[in-house]
């Protein structure tokens, strides 16, 4: 079996039974940039060294040291919209920085759908996914 993980940041609900709470997952490749322009702290990539899973609130933001350029209250509230309009990828998981752009051009405004962009596709892309590694392999490189 083998495990895909996204290439690039990725913004997803914990699970089925959680779609209120969502996560933000950015591979290291990233990690590395957002380090060296100090927008997150600087011991992360120590810590997690395949990427950082964070959850997308102003605590797990602040845990990290995390600055996307966007709020990440704006950031939820861009997703829950999507998934009210039923504007999501089936798997849910859709590409972060396609939600941090339009999260970003909402403003300081509440979102609902009815405000998104007239050029926003029907449904949000996912993120590009890697072929896979081998289940072991992933795990292995877990700390």
């Amino acid at each position: 079996m083998k495990i895909r993980m996204p290439l690039n940041r990725a913004c997803y609900p914990a699970s089925r039974n959680e779609p209120h709470r969502l996560l933000c997952w950015i591979p290291r490749r990233e990690l590395e940039r957002l380090a060296a322009e100090g927008r997150v702290a600087a011991d992360v990539l120590e810590y997690y060294p395949s990427g950082l899973e964070v959850r997308v609130s102003r605590h797990g933001f602040d845990e990290f040291g995390l600055d996307l350029g966007v709020d990440p209250d704006k950031l939820y509230e861009a997703y829950q919209a999507l998934r009210q309009a039923g504007a999501l990828p089936k798997s849910g998981v859709v590409a972060g920085a396609r939600l941090e752009q339009l999260a970003r051009s909402t403003g300081g405004a509440a979102m609902d759908y009815a405000e998104l962009p007239a050029a926003l596709p029907e449904v949000l892309p996912e993120p590009e996914w890697s072929d896979g590694e081998d289940a072991r392999t992933v795990m292995g490189k877990l700390r």
